[in-house]
């Protein structure tokens, strides 16, 4: 099914593909995993001109800035998301795992597995798909990085801006 939906929307522009998987492919099955970092701006900004009640998901781990909180609200206000999440730790996993919040200097994989990847698991399950910033140039990992890929656990990844250079995210984040 990735496939199929990568080679039909090959070539096409991050907002076409943006406007097909939100519109078409997964309505009301889709959401935005954001770091709210500058780069992901610019798929929040993209998202915003297509549907603005798409849900935004944020890994609040505990361990952010105060001013990343701050530039998160900021653009959700900005863009005018209607559905923001806040995806937080299980307290009890933290109580029992983590109970002086410095798993990560000794074991940032299982920090990593409370603080991250848990509560996402938990907070994409009633979705299909989900929407990411990943692009080609970021790792030699990311270089062949399709369009739609298919998850382990059989949702897709859309990633719009996997053609995308450095250049063009400074010309779109202006």
């Amino acid at each position: 099914m990735a496939r199929a939906m990568d080679a039909d929307m090959s070539g096409k522009s991050a907002e076409a593909v943006l406007e097909t998987a939100i519109k078409e492919l997964f309505p009301r099955q889709i959401a935005v995993l954001s770091s709210f970092g500058t780069e992901a701006a610019v798929v929040l900004h993209l998202v915003a001109q297509i549907d603005r009640s798409v849900p935004i998901l944020f890994l609040e781990t505990g361990k952010h800035f105060t001013e990343t909180l701050m530039y998160r609200d900021i653009l959700i206000d900005r863009f005018g998301f209607t559905d923001a999440r806040e995806l937080k730790p299980d307290p009890a996993d933290l109580a029992a795992k983590d109970p002086n919040g410095d798993l990560w200097k000794s074991k940032p994989d299982a920090c990593c597995a409370i603080r991250k990847v848990l509560p996402l698991q938990r907070a994409m399950q009633p979705f299909a798909s989900q929407i990411t910033g990943r692009k080609r140039v970021q790792a030699s990992t990311r270089k062949s990085i399709p369009l739609f890929e298919a998850s382990a656990d059989g949702k897709i990844k859309v990633n719009p801006l996997t053609h995308w250079t450095p250049d063009m995210i400074r010309a779109a984040s202006r």
